[in-house]
């Protein structure tokens, strides 16, 4: 079976003559043209092999990035149950995050509906539990 799929069949292929070399990169031309039926489908394979890679790393970093979001989202809701009214930047100090990661976060969780928005003069906006 194996057979039949080789390029040639049974028989090793015969080299190309090749002029001399004149300097490396010549000889590196001339062995990989000699072996290109065995080159040449393993520089495929290593392709593919670094194309699968590089998804699964991107598909396990994107995970990584959604449960420490979601860690922190359930750091605010804890919060919120111990203070009555919180702002983005009682979060951001709490948390140790910026600013606009924790108003990103409460407003994740105000579309959740965990969250109720309250604007107070000076447009600042509060934030508490559903439901208190």
């Amino acid at each position: 079976m194996a057979i039949a799929y080789w390029p040639h069949g049974s028989r090793p292929r015969q080299r190309k003559v090749h002029p001399p070399a004149d300097d490396q990169a010549h000889e590196l031309w001339y062995f990989l043209d000699d072996h290109s039926d065995v080159i040449f489908p393993l520089l495929g394979l290593a392709i593919v092999a670094l194309i699968v890679f590089g998804i699964r790393h991107g598909m396990t970093s994107n995970v990584a990035e959604l449960r420490k979001k979601q860690e922190r989202k359930d750091a605010i809701v804890r919060m919120m149950r111990s203070k009555l009214l919180v702002t983005a930047d009682a979060v951001s100090g709490e948390l140790g995050i910026d600013h606009f990661s924790a108003s990103a976060l409460l407003d994740d969780l105000v579309k959740e509906g965990k969250l109720i928005e309250q604007k107070s003069s000076g447009g600042v906006a509060n934030y508490r539990l559903k439901g208190l």
